[in-house]
């Protein structure tokens, strides 16, 4: 793990997010083992026989003391030697909030992880039980309670991303934009922003639409449907699992000779693979109006084609669990040895390097539009 860390640039290409390490074997922790990671950006999480081992207890105060954190996987019973380790806890939750996790949550400043969530219920369980990160398949199932905007505005942005698959005119764009003002304001907005910096003045909506271009237009259409999902101001939970998906899609399809048009195509694939979640609808009913070439809807409806290989092996990539929110990066759930197999058997062209870079791009990528969304 700590030669693909090296391999992959990391901690560059994902910034200040923390990085779970899981130790299971006390000659893991080797202070050689330790010398190239940044000690404020690993977390580093112990088996509780690490802990009751008194020499792994020392060479894990030392680490402590160097500025790694520690965080353990289960809560300390009355009498259990920890030493006066400051830790931090990742417990399973899948059952629900464990009996006396509150009281040791309190106890430490956290940030805690809550793992295997399975649901909204035990998210809002969790959330109030003081944990502050959170993984699980809990996103896979938010649309039963996740708020529903208004209708009509779904509807002009399934509109929208069709009129732009079959690139049509861009006053039929700027008629449908002129609909909704929320969109429209949107629309200026990201024009207006950092990154399309430029000295004309927008007088319209047609301005707006070519100085962002077609292809930035459909991948922020794209991305809109999740983040305008929440409109409680709240994150959006599926926004950072479908833009991972897209970005990984698009590295994925690159890394083993794509065109740009077959990348776009990828990506495309990745950020519709979660659709039905959103809407709780059929994938086809909903992807039926947006005239989606014929690779990308065999790759959502029947995971078939070479697009339907690569969003199986996204899929596991991303674990399903991946980022479970803009702050905390699970080593575990964001690749596993059963992805970088399946790296293999369906893209022998996807070297393990390659593979680990894309990944560490991909959730570079989808932090920092879960952050701006």
């Amino acid at each position: 793990m700590v030669r693909m860390l090296a391999v992959t640039n990391w901690f560059e290409a994902v910034g200040t997010i923390p990085f779970l390490m899981p130790l299971t074997d006390a000659a893991a922790l080797d202070p050689e083992h330790f010398s190239a990671l940044p000690p404020d950006q690993v977390i580093l999480c112990v088996t509780r026989a690490m802990c009751a081992d008194t020499m792994a207890r020392e060479k894990l105060h030392d680490l402590q003391a160097r500025g790694f954190r520690i965080m353990l996987d289960w809560l300390p019973q009355r009498g259990e030697q920890i030493g006066d380790l400051d830790c931090l806890f990742g417990l399973d939750c899948n059952a629900g909030v464990p009996l006396g996790a509150v009281d040791w949550l309190h106890k430490s400043a956290g940030p805690h992880l809550a793992q295997r969530i399975a649901d909204p219920t035990g998210f809002d369980q969790c959330r109030v039980a003081g944990f502050g990160w959170f993984s699980g398949s809990y996103p896979l199932h938010c649309s039963s309670i996740m708020p529903r905007h208004d209708g009509s505005s779904r509807t002009r942005l399934l509109k929208l991303l069709g009129l732009v698959a079959r690139d049509a005119e861009s006053r039929e764009l700027e008629t449908l934009l002129k609909q909704d003002p929320a969109l429209s304001y949107q629309l200026i907005k990201l024009v207006n922003s950092a990154a399309f910096a430029h000295s004309a003045e927008i007088t319209s909506f047609n301005q707006a639409i070519n100085l962002l271009g077609r292809r930035q237009l459909q991948r922020w259409l794209q991305l809109l449907l999740y983040s305008r999902q929440q409109d409680n101001g709240e994150f959006s939970p599926l926004l950072s699992r479908a833009a991972l998906r897209a970005s990984l899609m698009e590295a994925f399809c690159r890394h083993s000779g794509g065109s740009r048009e077959q990348q776009d195509r990828a990506f495309m694939t990745g950020i519709f693979s979660l659709l039905d979640v959103l809407f709780a609808m059929p994938l086809a009913d909903i992807v039926k109006p947006l005239n989606l070439a014929d690779d990308v809807l065999a790759a959502l409806l029947e995971r078939s084609g070479r697009l339907g290989q690569l969003l199986t092996l996204t899929a596991h990539a991303a674990g399903d669990c991946a980022l479970p929110s803009p702050d905390a990066l699970l080593a575990g759930e964001v690749a596993s040895e059963v992805a970088s197999e399946i790296a293999s058997e369906i893209a022998s062209d996807i070297d393990p390097n390659t593979y680990w870079h894309s990944v560490a791009q991909a959730c570079r990528w989808a932090i920092q539009v879960s952050r701006e969304a």
